[in-house]
Parts: structure tokens; C-alpha cells; sequence
């Protein structure tokens, strides 16, 4: 019977674990910031220099968010599930770096 319940809980509560509760699932989007290296805009993406060093070429969902930026650019993004960009935001540069 214990079994039973234990099964029970298991299914109705995936995200339980024997030590609590585990990370709940991620949003539908992400927010994260880094700096253009090129701009594809018949591919619709960006290849972006993330803090952690890595480089990754992203999709663009829509054509108008390449519109105003350049290669150097420091930017915000926000990513869907399927790792496309959905928002981008240019960053002010600062004029004493």
C-alpha cells in the first residue's frame, strides 16, 4: 500500500526528490547578455561572445531586432525554448572604457 502511495505522489509531483523539491523547470524564456561578433541578416542570426567565453551563433526570430546593432555591440537577450532570440535590447556604451 505504501508503494502505491509513494507511486501516487511520485507521478502527480514529478519535481519531488527523497530530498525536497528539485530545481523547478526553467521559464519559457532566458535572459543573457554578450557581445556581437557578426550579424547574418539573410540567416537571421547573431554570433554572440558570451560571458563565459563560448560563442554561439543564435537564431532571430524577427528581422527588425538586427536593426541598429554592429559587430562590438554589448546586448541583452532573451531566448525561448528553442534557443532563438526573442528580444534584444543594445546596451549604452560607456565612454570611459
Amino acid at each position: 500500500m505504501l508503494r502505491l502511495i509513494l507511486s501516487t505522489i511520485l507521478l502527480t509531483f514529478p519535481c519531488m526528490t527523497a530530498t525536497g523539491l528539485a530545481a523547478t523547470p526553467s521559464a519559457e524564456s532566458a535572459l543573457l547578455g554578450g557581445t556581437i561578433l557578426s550579424i547574418d541578416h539573410e540567416a537571421l542570426t547573431l554570433t554572440l561572445l558570451l560571458p563565459t567565453g563560448d560563442s554561439r551563433a543564435l537564431p532571430v526570430l524577427n528581422p527588425r531586432l538586427l536593426q541598429g546593432l554592429s559587430v562590438g555591440d554589448h546586448v541583452t537577450f532573451e531566448l525561448d525554448r528553442e534557443q532563438a532570440i526573442v528580444k534584444l535590447t543594445k546596451l549604452p556604451t560607456d565612454p570611459a572604457n
